[in-house]
This record gives C-alpha cells, structure tokens and sequence, in this order.
C-alpha cells in the first residue's frame, strides 16, 4: 500500500508530494509510487523541516516552500 499525501496535477501528468515531520523518515511509499508509475508521474516532491536538496530524483524543499508547487 501507498500512502502518497497529495497528488498535484500539471503539465499532463501528477506529481506525488509526501509531508515529513521534524524528523527524516525513509519514503518507501514515494518510491513504492516512482517505480509503480515511472513515466506518468512528474517530478517527486518531500516536503520537510530542512534545506532544499535533490536527491535520487526526488526534490526536497522545506515546508514553508509549499507555495510554489
């Protein structure tokens, strides 16, 4: 099972954004959903308490950054 917090919709295709707490967690369901759905999906996005990074594909922006998805 996937647990995907929101799915946003763009340039034909949506791009699955997990919310973290303080604290990193593994993101086995993001990657659950990038493999699943590899080519439908855009660019995967974490949501969380520290800087932006670009990791493994997957685009880490810090919580106050969700205004611009």
């Amino acid at each position: 099972m996937m647990e995907i917090d929101f799915l946003l919709p763009g340039e034909g295709k949506l791009f699955p954004v997990e919310v973290k707490s303080d604290r990193y967690k593994p993101h086995a369901s993001l990657d659950k959903c990038m493999t699943k759905f590899k080519g439908r999906i855009g660019q995967p996005v974490i949501l969380y308490a520290k800087d932006i990074l670009e990791e493994d594909g997957i685009l880490h922006l810090p919580m106050f950054m969700a205004m611009f998805l």
